[in-house]
């Protein structure tokens, strides 16, 4: 099979498993460069496929010497389906991780289910005992309701009014308008209920029932705060009203764990990064561009993977730890600062379609959003044949 990249509004639907192969290969060979670090051992991880999830697992496998456990929604390839990207990430992490004699499992499936908790808390009953650290970094647009068996879907609005601005269009590569309407109450509601903290607490208070929280264990969720640029969506909007609910739920289960375990639960503010969402959201795929740009002039762009073993070595466990008012650690901290944000937004106001293609910065951000699904690798050939049967 040969496998290009196929862009249906503005999202992917296929992945190419050797550029996926690379990809995981790429944050690990970064790994083996910086030094190893003293963290949790026992890492249970919802969400850990792709994205943030993938380079916390990445970090904490090969820099912190952890077990690791992974829960994923993925399809398998079948037929002329190539399979999602994170199918073949996990499928090539656990390839590379042998060499770290550790275990490495995943459980592909709702995250959301009781039937997927049921199965963690017999797996880690069968094998490590315990885990130390709970990462919750998962990226849906559904959750089923068990109890009325109803699919709730999630809603990237405004509240109020509707929020106009630009994208990038990545099957044209042209920059197009977009427009997010407001979301009703029933909207925001079901994008609490998907986005927000919930699940996650379920997670914890499930572990905990059945004892398989140690002593001074951690749990981290990650959020993104951002600037002006795109407050009425990430504050403003539905998915603001669900990181209310994330860190509602954060105090809730940070006054569990500190009580009974000497733990903690944390929300850290990532830095904005190019994800599936980016172009469905006025003016971010254009921030991020720019953003990239400036931050790479300032030499202070950090890849993904170095963003979050920055986050586990330095401020998780590390003594560099930087928390705001509402005490959320600030990784994005460099992105904040008045010099990259001043120059980004006056960037994003100033260039042209036309300049901004040519930025360093626009480049980097369509690369990473083709490279997330395995796609312009340089080293890969895009025209030989691939045949995932002996992958």
């Amino acid at each position: 099979m040969i496998i290009k990249p196929t862009i249906r509004n503005n999202i992917f639907t296929n992945a190419h498993p050797l550029g996926c192969k690379q990809n995981v290969l790429n944050q690990i060979t970064e790994a083996k460069s910086k030094e190893d670090f003293t963290g949790p051992k026992n890492v249970l991880i919802i969400g850990g496929s792709s994205g943030y999830g993938l380079s916390s697992r990445i970090a904490l496998a090969f820099n912190a010497n952890a077990n690791t456990i992974n829960v994923s929604f993925e399809s398998a390839p079948k037929g002329k389906r190539s399979g999602t990207a994170g199918w073949w990430n996990n499928e090539f992490f656990r390839e590379f991780a042998k060499e770290t004699n550790n275990l490495h499992t995943d459980f592909v499936g709702d995250a959301f289910g009781a039937e997927m908790k049921q199965n963690i808390v017999n797996h880690i009953k069968e094998t490590v005992g315990q885990v130390d650290l709970v990462i919750y970094s998962l990226a849906a647009g559904a959750r089923k309701n068990e109890e009325t068996g109803e699919v709730v879907r999630s809603h990237i609005k405004t509240i109020g009014d509707p929020e106009q601005g630009k994208t990038v269009d990545l099957a044209s590569m042209t920059v197009n308008d977009l427009t997010v309407h407001p979301a009703n109450e029933q909207e925001v509601q079901d994008t609490v209920y998907v986005m927000g903290g919930s699940d996650w607490n379920d997670w914890i208070q499930t572990l905990d029932q059945n004892n398989l929280l140690s002593d001074n264990c951690k749990t981290i969720s990650y959020t993104y705060i951002g600037g002006p640029t795109t407050q009425s969506i990430y504050r403003g909007g539905s998915m603001g009203k669900a990181k209310e609910d994330l860190e509602h739920n954060a105090k809730q289960m940070n006054t569990l764990l500190q009580t009974k375990y000497n733990g903690e639960a944390l929300i850290s503010s990532s830095k904005a990064v190019a994800t599936k969402a980016s172009v469905f959201i006025p003016q971010m795929a254009i921030y991020v561009s720019c953003l990239y740009d400036t931050m790479t002039k300032h030499n202070v762009h950090e890849t993904i993977f170095s963003h979050k073993y920055r986050l586990f070595s330095e401020m998780v466990y590390g003594t560099k730890r930087i928390l705001d008012e509402n005490n959320i650690i600030r990784l994005d901290h460099l992105e904040m600062e008045d010099t990259i944000q001043n120059e980004t937004i006056q960037l994003m106001h100033n260039i042209s379609e036309k300049e901004f293609f040519k930025l360093d910065g626009t480049q980097l951000f369509i690369e990473e959003i083709f490279q997330l699904n395995g796609f312009n690798h340089p080293f890969i050939n895009y025209d030989e044949d691939v045949d995932l049967d002996k992958l």
